[in-house]
């Protein structure tokens, strides 16, 4: 791994890690990230890794300091953990009531846009974030839903809205090398918001992708953890708006076929969702409806039956390279010996750390329960 370090406020390269006990970075599809990273405690290591400076693992993988604990002893280690560019979208929230309707990527820009890039308070911008202009970033559908939000967190305001239909996003770091006019040497130039549609590599996919397979089999699996949770599992969601006692506006959203043992209702408050707002706009009973789905099929979401895997890769013997064959996000298959079962699963991180001179890499399958306890707290 690279390890540069790049000075928070004019975010030019300041020094490398050269010497480090471990590191490790989690890059997740639809989340912030995490790092970790455990050096020898010197005056050196203490100057460049103060808080805020960015770290640049490898090429699209930039890490932000958030915490740093110095062990002060004969042999000291400072350890220094933090989140992932992603991280910077959860720097702001919704300060009054803001609606759209829009497709999800479209909806998800402009909150970019009202939050971060032209906010009326210029002290809220964050001048070196950019929408991404390539095509491939913008995917585009016909499906447009509404949403409105106030005091929302943006990352999970985000991350909200596309766990539903697969969709990730990242806040991807531009390096500009060295610059013989400004003397500048790579500049973290830009943050560039894009929006990932995943492709479908599973073994029977019919989008004509050549088939990403991974199981002890094809020896390119060492470790694979596999977790299936239904205990907050529920079909339908009661979604409840405006008004009180029977006048209450009530509509259920799910599989509303289910009855008796196998129906599993979840209630969802959803009084901030009203046909007219504190500052004296209005919409229609319809448009209500609409905020009152889409907020029931966030939420059930987040109680539907969990099937995960977590899995170690043999990088070694294994016939696919990231970033070329597969990418975080992408739908691929998992073969358990054990289950005897193929699972098609979407790839939602990449792990890779380096320990006593050995790289491994860890990839998680599935959106698991402790995802969705990430978004919940993200969300407070």
């Amino acid at each position: 791994m690279k390890l540069e370090i790049f000075n928070k406020g004019n975010r030019t390269r300041d020094n490398m890690i050269k010497t480090y006990n471990y590191v490790s970075y989690k890059d997740e599809f639809n989340n912030k990230g995490e790092f970790t990273i455990i050096v020898p405690s010197n005056e050196d290591t203490l100057r460049i890794l103060t808080f805020g400076n960015y770290i640049l693992f490898e090429d699209g993988v930039v890490g932000i300091i958030r915490k740093i604990s110095n062990l002060q002893e004969e042999q000291g280690e400072v350890t220094i953990s933090g989140t992932l560019t992603n991280g910077l979208l959860s720097s702001r929230v919704f300060l009054k009531t803001s609606s759209y309707y829009d497709n999800i990527t479209n909806i998800s820009r402009q909150m970019v846009s009202d939050l971060i890039l032209t906010p009326e308070n210029e002290k809220r911008r964050i001048h070196f974030i950019k929408l991404s202009e390539d095509e491939k970033y913008i995917p585009q559908s016909d499906e447009k839903i509404r949403k409105q939000y106030t005091g929302d967190n943006l990352l999970t305001a985000i991350s909200e809205l596309f766990l539903p239909n697969g969709y990730g996003y990242e806040l991807y770091p531009v390096i500009k090398n060295y610059n013989k006019e400004t003397g500048q040497y790579s500049n973290l130039d830009n943050m560039e918001f894009r929006v990932i549609k995943p492709k479908d590599r599973t073994i029977d996919n019919k989008d004509g992708n050549v088939p990403i397979v991974f199981s002890f089999d094809l020896d390119n699996l060492s470790r694979l953890l596999y977790e299936e949770d239904g205990s907050d599992y529920c079909t339908v969601a009661i979604v409840a708006s405006e008004g009180v006692g029977e006048n209450r506006k009530i509509i259920e959203v799910g599989d509303t076929s289910k009855s008796g043992s196998d129906r599993f209702e979840l209630y969802v408050d959803a009084r901030d969702l009203q046909t007219e707002n504190e500052d004296g706009t209005t919409i229609s009973d319809e448009e209500l409806e609409e905020l009152m789905n889409q907020r029931g099929l966030e939420k059930l979401s987040e109680h539907r039956k969990f099937i995960s895997m977590d899995g170690t890769i043999n990088t070694g013997s294994m016939s696919y390279t990231y970033k070329k064959d597969f990418f975080k996000g992408d739908y691929v298959s998992v073969y358990s010996t054990e289950l005897n079962r193929y699972f098609n699963l979407q790839i939602s991180s990449v792990s890779k750390s380096i320990s006593n001179g050995v790289e491994y890499m860890d990839l998680e399958f599935g959106v698991d329960k402790l995802t969705i306890s990430k978004l919940i707290k993200n969300r407070r």
